[in-house]
C-alpha cells in the first residue's frame, strides 16, 4: 500500500541506521514489525493470572478424540 508520511530526516536518518536498513520503506517495516510484536507480547503479559488453564488438558484432550472416533 502506498502512503504519503512526514518524517524528520533526522528521525528517519536514525531509524535506517538502527535497523540497518537499505531502504526507507524497509526501515519504516521494520519499525512497524517490532512495534507491533512488543505490544502483542505486553497484550500477553497483560493476561497473567487472568486465565485459568486446566492443568488435566490432556485428559480432556483424549476424551474428545474419543468422542470424535466414536461418532464416525
Amino acid at each position: 500500500m502506498r502512503t504519503t508520511i512526514n518524517v524528520s530526516n533526522e528521525l528517519m536518518n536514525a531509524l535506517i541506521e538502527r535497523t540497518k536498513a537499505h531502504t526507507k520503506t524497509q526501515a519504516i517495516e521494520t519499525a512497524i514489525r517490532e512495534f507491533l510484536g512488543k505490544k502483542a507480547i505486553e497484550d500477553l503479559i497483560s493476561l497473567s493470572g487472568k486465565i485459568d488453564i486446566d492443568q488435566d488438558w490432556r485428559k480432556d484432550e483424549e476424551a474428545e478424540l474419543n468422542e470424535y472416533k466414536n461418532h464416525r
